[in-house]
This record gives C-alpha cells, sequence and structure tokens, in this order.
C-alpha cells in the first residue's frame, strides 16, 4: 500500500489560487512520487527514474526538482504562484520487471485515454490500476523453464561438459522455483540469496556424482551466475557515473553483499557434498556458431526472468550474442581475455544503449544479458577453491597450487575490471537525455 508522503513545506499555493489549487499540486506529487517508486522498485536507475517525473510534473503544469535518496524520493513542484516539496515513501527490493517498467513509460507518453491530460487523477488510474493486468508477468513455470535453460547455457558457454550442462538445467529450476518461494516469504535479499546459492549448489554436487570423473566446478558456477544481481550492480555503476553517487554506492554495497553471500553458499555445498573439487579443470572451446547459439538461450532465459515483453525479448537476445559472440571471435583472433572482453563489453552496452533509448526502457536491462556471460565466475569460484586448499595446507601447501590460485585470482579480477571499464566506458560515452523517453505530443521540456 502506498503512503502519502510527507509535505515539507508549500510557499505561495493556497486555495484561493486557482491556477495551482492545492487539491491539484498534491495529487501531481502524489502520483509522481508513486510512479518514482515503482520505477526504482522494478529497476530503472535514478537518472531514468528522475526523467520519468520531471515529464509527468511538466504534462500537469509544473516544474519538478527531484532527489533520489538512499531512503527515498523527495520531490519539489514549482510554477509561478510557490513550490511545494513532498518525500516520499522509501523503496525496497531490487526486482527487475520490465513490462512493468514499459507499462510505465508507454502510458505516460500516451497519456490517460478519454481524460483530460491535467488531471492526476485520471494519469493515477490509467496508469496504475491497469499496470496489474496490462503486463502480469509470464506464467512461474515458464520463467524457471527458461532460467533453467539460461544456466545450462552459460555452463556451455564457460566451457562445460554436455554432462555438466544438463545437470545445470535442472540446478537452474530448482534454484529459481526455491528463489521464487523465498520471495514469496518477503525474505531478506542477502540471506535468500546464500539460501538459494547453497541449494542450487547442493543440487549440482549431487547430481554432478551421477558422472564420475567430469568436475562439478562449471555446475557450481552456473548455479551462482542465475543469481547474481546483475541489473541492480550495473544500474549503482550508472547511478554513480550520472551524479547520483549516494544511491549508486548504496546499490554496489548491497550487490556485492549479495554476491558475497553467494560465494558463501556455493562454498558450503561444494564442501558438505563434493570436497574434492579439482583447482584446474579441462573446459571446451566453442565454435563461433556455437557460442551465438548458447548465447542468445542465455538472453531469451534473462528476458523471461526479468518479465520483458515478447516485443522487446529480441534485445536482449541481440546483446547477449553480440557481447559473448564478439568476445569470442575476438579470442580466434589472438586478441588477450582483458583486452577482447573489454571491447565486448563497450560494445554490448552500447547497443543496449541503443535499443534500450529506442524501445524506452533502462539500458542496464539489455547490457546484463550482454556481459553476464564474459564474467569469469569459473575463474573467481576455482580461486576460492584454491584458498580453501591452502588455508587447510598451511605452510604445507603445494607450490603448484599456490601458483595456480594466484593465478585464477589475478585473472579472475584483471578481466572482471576490463569488464567494468567497457561497461563505464559505454555508460558514460555519449550522453543521452534520459526525458526524451518520456516526451509526448504536446508535451515539451
Amino acid at each position: 500500500m502506498d503512503s502519502p508522503g510527507l509535505d515539507l513545506d508549500t510557499h505561495a499555493l493556497a486555495a484561493t489560487d486557482r491556477s495551482a489549487p492545492v487539491e491539484h499540486v498534491a495529487q501531481v506529487a502524489h502520483v509522481a512520487l508513486r510512479l518514482g517508486r515503482s520505477m526504482m522498485a522494478n529497476g530503472a536507475d535514478a537518472a531514468h527514474t528522475s526523467a520519468a517525473m520531471a515529464a509527468l510534473a511538466t504534462r500537469m503544469g509544473y516544474r519538478a526538482h527531484v532527489l533520489v535518496c538512499v531512503d527515498g524520493l523527495v520531490l519539489t513542484l514549482e510554477n509561478e504562484a510557490g513550490f511545494r516539496t513532498k518525500v516520499g515513501a522509501t523503496f525496497t527490493g531490487a526486482a527487475v520487471n520490465v513490462g512493468t517498467l514499459a507499462v510505465l513509460a508507454d502510458m505516460l507518453r500516451r497519456g490517460p485515454a478519454d481524460s483530460d491530460s491535467q488531471d492526476p487523477a485520471a494519469l493515477d488510474t490509467a496508469v496504475f490500476d491497469r499496470l496489474p493486468w496490462e503486463r502480469p508477468g509470464y506464467p512461474h513455470w515458464i520463467v524457471i523453464v527458461g532460467v533453467g535453460v539460461a544456466a545450462a547455457s552459460l555452463a556451455r558457454l564457460f566451457g562445460g561438459a554436455w554432462e555438466v550442462v544438463a545437470v545445470s538445467l535442472v540446478v537452474g529450476m530448482a534454484t529459481q522455483a526455491l528463489r521464487m518461494a523465498l520471495g514469496r516469504l518477503q525474505m531478506n535479499a542477502v540471506a535468500g540469496a546464500a539460501i538459494c546459492a547453497f541449494v542450487g549448489g547442493a543440487v549440482g554436487a549431487v547430481g554432478m556424482r551421477l558422472f564420475p570423473g567430469t568436475s562439478p566446478t562449471l555446475c557450481l558456477v552456473a548455479a551462482g551466475m542465475i543469481l547474481v544481481p546483475g541489473v541492480p550492480l550495473l544500474n549503482g555503476i550508472r547511478d554513480t557515473l550520472s551524479g547520483h553517487a549516494g544511491v549508486g554506492i548504496a546499490r554496489l554495497l548491497t550487490g556485492t553483499a549479495i554476491v558475497l553471500a553467494i560465494a558463501l553458499g556455493l562454498l558450503l555445498a561444494a564442501g558438505l557434498f563434493n570436497d574434492d573439487l579439482p583447482l584446474n579443470a579441462p573446459s571446451v572451446m566453442l565454435t563461433v556458431g556455437e557460442d551465438f547459439l548458447f548465447s542468445a538461450l542465455a538472453g531469451a532465459g534473462y528476458a523471461l526472468l526479468f518479465n520483458v515483453p515478447p516485443r522487446m525479448a529480441w534485445a536482449c537476445i541481440v546483446c547477449a550474442m553480440v557481447g559473448h559472440g564478439l568476445r569470442t571471435e575476438l579470442e580466434t583472433l589472438g586478441v588477450g581475455l582483458a583486452a577482447a572482453s573489454l571491447a565486448a563489453a563497450f560494445v554490448a552496452t552500447l547497443l543496449a544503449r541503443g535499443l534500450a533509448h529506442r524501445i524506452g526502457v533502462p539500458a542496464v536491462t539489455f547490457a546484463f544479458p550482454g556481459v553476464v556471460a564474459m564474467i569469469p565466475g569459473a575463474y573467481a569460484f576455482r580461486a576460492a577453491i584454491g584458498g580453501l586448499q591452502l588455508m587447510n595446507a598451511g605452510e604445507h601447501a603445494p607450490l603448484a597450487v599456490v601458483a595456480g590460485t594466484l593465478g585464477l585470482a589475478v585473472t579472475a579480477m584483471v578481466v572482471t575490471t576490463a569488464i567494468a571499464a567497457g561497461l563505464c566506458l559505454a555508460l558514460a560515452s555519449f550522453p543521452s537525455s534520459p526525458h526524451r523517453l518520456f516526451e509526448s505530443k504536446g508535451v515539451s521540456r
């Protein structure tokens, strides 16, 4: 249920002023804050949210000043008569629902049908009363299967054998089913991630016992990758780069805590169910065609997970194919892993920005499927395994384990830094105006 918010100050907006009655400005502030909270809670970045709220206020005859804070939104509406400031309720959660964002953006551009475009109550009804049935989401079983396919595709892209791919399919489905169940219980995101990672890792470790001689490492990595809060992390980067450092750093810290919880859950599962994980495991180098195929399947799985409407799902698939496919092609041409990752992340994110601007949703929604398969999760997980071996062996640790662990850790850090650099360069280059996404006929800024 929406909170009415808190009015901080009202200056020269009196009930006797017919051009801006108090009731009207209060309704506009309520609808704008409700819009902003809905966008932030469903995966929008701070700049995108501010632009939408400002566009709504402009349509209603006000100039808006929006402050996106860690604890909520602060909105000031201003016109010739004065100003009014209102604090919105705290927004929680880190869900990603592109369907909701698309409906909000589309309805904001078109305005309420058969109603006065200056009536905030009509827009409130048009947007929020219709939202539940306008884009209700995919059936749960389809999302579960889609995430399973994404996990299996990631395992193959990481170089896993077909046995690993088969078990990863089951792991992905089990993990997503559990995540949905915990979500209905409103469990803390960090604790939920640790539980899902532990259960997914346990299912993978036990399932791989059916295939003796095959390392379960990549299966466990795939189980963790589908839990990584990629969109909130990318939103944190973009918010920090776009002048919203407070909310950006908060998102990055929360995302980092979730990633650490995932790693803890996987390591606990590995230690309890399969403590003989090899530090170095053989991997399969895919052809470019096979790489494109499994990248597309992974992108389709994330489109289902993010509730991307069917008319937009192709953008997720294209970004996923371009990102990992380009890196594979560059590696076959002799380019190093880090340089190839940087170039592929840059191109995939630029493509995501262009497609997202055309469609009218946040760019990070398409950017994450473009880079997720490039994240060196296998290197990081194996480095963690090596670290545990070093901890257990102490001063008697073999030199090969020390060297292997350091090599894996350095590779993971360098590749991760390269991907982050590519993302930052693409997000910071060619600045675009988010306000244009919400312009409709007759509305100008």
